[in-house]
């Protein structure tokens, strides 16, 4: 198949006189410009606009996205039901889980909890900050879902252009100077300071630290962009890394897997092997033959070549032999036993949404939302995987939702970046699209 960049009309279907699928035909011209400017700025992290953590340039159009977007469309309707419905579930959600505590009040000691600041009784800050992000990328991932034209993946694409771009600028501009070129960021984040190393003041870090590169020496810079930290980095390009990949945009690929590699980060490396893995594997079943060649080869390069042997154990092997690995394994089983101390509310429900931190999505959810709140996350990027039957992308699309729930369960916390969101959407765009075809097909 030649390669083909995101938004390219398909020719066969325009020589059998269809529209193309690719085509951009906006909803009204202030729907139009809406999307055009919510895709390019959404991996956009580390930027406010306003003296208020959290107000970035996505967050705040898609929290502000009822007054914008208002209209007789009954697709509004939708958005607005959406819109509150979430919220009211989240406080019902939150109180079902502050209610445990009436049972019992657990031992968090060994946990990471995040800023202890109450608002009432066990309501905490965070509960509310916490819930606040992750209103707007339920809300920026359902308008994506509501409002699906194809021409969003090309203008998802550009978003992330922009973001590795000003990367690669970043990483030259202290390869020549040696010192910071990033000029944009403004932003501080609560929970960056550790993996800064020490960069932050108190209990926070700038959105600028950057790192010194663990693959390539000090003189060079792990490349973090506006992501503010090469694993968000990673979280944020890999999913459309392994999309282009599944849909042979070449070019594009290589782009942004050259910037994930510039990144050095174990969370990057863990994405694309496991999606770019299922994408060869559905599509030559010898692959697995393949695979199983490639990692003995692997193994004889670490034994026999130096350069080999330091690059996977900088970006692999020496974390787990570190302090920092051994703290990222005791975190993980202090978070993931919080369900299981006896309190049946706290294990379906957990501590309450933004109550502790841990430095993987599985424990994490385990200890702030319990046994169905990780059950209920991991069915929203899963679902898509299991019922996703046809399409030109349902290889891309199954490996780049598996790629990202193996980062997130496996390496990240993060929910409140949103171009994992939009694949996630995607995902069950596809889902929708397929239903009539599903049925014309039983019909025939």
């Amino acid at each position: 198949m030649a390669t083909r960049f995101p938004g390219r009309p398909d020719q066969r279907q325009t020589r059998a006189g269809r529209a193309s699928v690719y085509d951009f035909a906006p909803d009204g011209l202030v729907n139009g410009i809406f999307f055009r400017i919510l895709l390019l700025v959404a991996p956009i992290q580390s930027v406010l606009l306003l003296p208020v953590q959290g107000s970035t340039a996505a967050f705040l159009l898609a929290l502000l996205s009822p007054a914008i977007l208002i209209g007789p469309d009954p697709r509004y309707g939708r958005l607005l039901a959406f819109y509150f419905g979430f919220a009211i579930l989240y406080a019902l959600y939150m109180a079902l889980s502050l209610s445990g505590y009436m049972i019992d009040e657990p031992d968090m000691s060994s946990l990471t909890v995040i800023r202890e600041v109450y608002i009432w009784g066990h309501l905490k800050q965070t509960h509310v900050t916490q819930g606040t992000y992750l209103w707007a990328a339920a809300v920026f991932s359902f308008l994506i879902y509501q409002y699906y034209q194809e021409s969003f993946i090309k203008y998802a694409f550009y978003g992330i252009m922009i973001i590795v771009c000003y990367g690669f600028y970043e990483f030259i501009f202290y390869a020549i100077f040696h010192v910071n070129g990033d000029f944009l960021s403004n932003r501080n984040f609560g929970d960056l300071n550790t993996a800064a190393a020490g960069a932050g003041h108190g209990d926070y870090a700038t959105g600028s630290v950057l790192q010194q590169s663990n693959l390539f020496g000090p003189a060079f810079m792990r490349l973090k962009s506006l992501a503010a930290e090469p694993s968000m980095y990673a979280l944020s390009v890999t999913p459309f890394a392994v999309y282009a990949y599944g849909r042979r945009w070449w070019w594009i690929f290589a782009i942004l897997a050259t910037s994930l590699v510039l990144s050095t980060s174990t969370t990057g490396l863990i994405g694309l092997l496991v999606g770019l893995l299922f994408i060869q594997m559905r599509q030559r079943q010898e692959a697995v033959l393949y695979v199983a060649a490639g990692l003995i080869v692997i193994a004889l390069l670490y034994i026999t070549v130096d350069p080999v042997y330091v690059a996977l154990n900088k970006l692999l092997f020496d974390k787990l032999d570190t302090v920092s690995g051994s703290d990222r394994i005791q975190s993980f089983v202090a978070q993931a036993s919080v369900p299981f101390d006896g309190n049946p509310i706290r294990a379906l429900f957990g501590l309450g949404f933004g109550t502790v931190r841990a430095t993987d999505m599985m424990s994490n959810l385990l200890a702030n939302v319990g046994i169905l709140g990780l059950l209920g996350y991991s069915s929203l990027i899963l679902l898509p995987c299991f019922l996703i039957r046809q399409g030109i992308d349902r290889a891309a699309i199954i490996g780049t939702l598996l790629a990202i729930f193996a980062m997130e369960m496996l390496t990240v916390s993060e929910y409140s970046y949103l171009p994992p969101w939009f694949m996630i959407a995607l995902g069950f765009v596809r889902l929708r699209e397929q239903k009539p075809l599903l049925a014309r097909q039983r019909v025939g």
